[in-house]
């Protein structure tokens, strides 16, 4: 086999994979009519995306009006009920305004009994502390005359008792003293015989000492 007649074998296959993968004319024209379809399909989607939008943006200008409308009636009740409440305030502070000046007038009332009972209960107090200090000038001046009396028979009980001491001192003095002199006569006699029979002894001793002397 010569080289010029011989084909190589990867244009065999590269001929082979073209004839596979060659299109038919019915295949195109399938492909063809598919590809516009989706063209179509595309176009019709859009339109309703388009339409889908517009009819968005109408709900949602709806919607804001809705909501507005809605805002205004809740603004509108809110005013409403504010006015109420203000008014509902009002009287309640006119209630309280009635309601403080009571309690002032009772207070003031009250006071002034309290003023009244506080003044009868001091003349009631001054009344009874005059009593009280009457009482004690009564009772001071009988304690006064009670303990003077309680002195001067101190006094003189005292000056009995020692009238009654000197006497007794006196009585004893003099009984002592004559004891004394007794005692001192007896001791006196006692002394004279002792100094005699001394006097004697010393004689005779003097008498004695002369004979040895001889």
């Amino acid at each position: 086999m010569s080289a010029i007649n011989s084909t190589p074998q990867f244009m065999k296959s590269l001929g082979a994979l073209a004839k596979e993968n060659r299109m038919s004319m019915k295949d195109a024209k399938a492909k063809k009519d598919a590809k516009a379809q989706r063209v179509k399909d595309l176009q019709r989607t859009r339109k309703i995306a388009e339409k889908m939008d517009k009819e968005l943006t109408k709900l949602e200008k709806v919607a804001d009006k809705e909501a507005e409308k809605q805002a205004k009636l809740q603004a509108k009740e809110d005013a409403k009920q504010a006015v109420i409440e203000a008014k509902e305030a009002k009287l309640q502070a006119k209630e309280d305004a009635k309601q403080a000046v009571i309690e002032a007038k009772e207070a003031k009332i009250q006071a002034k009994e309290e003023a009244k009972l506080a003044k009868i209960q001091a003349k009631e107090d001054a009344k009874l502390a005059k009593i009280q200090a009457k009482e004690d000038a009564k009772e001071a001046k009988v304690l006064a005359k009670e303990e003077a009396k309680l002195a001067k028979e101190t006094e003189k009980a005292e000056k009995k008792a020692e009238k009654k001491a000197a006497k007794k001192l006196v009585n004893d003095t003099a009984k002592a003293e004559k004891k004394a002199a007794k005692k001192l006569a007896k001791e006196g006699e006692k002394m004279e015989r002792e100094d005699i029979i001394k006097t004697i002894c010393e004689k005779l001793g003097r008498e004695e000492s002369s004979a040895v002397a001889v």
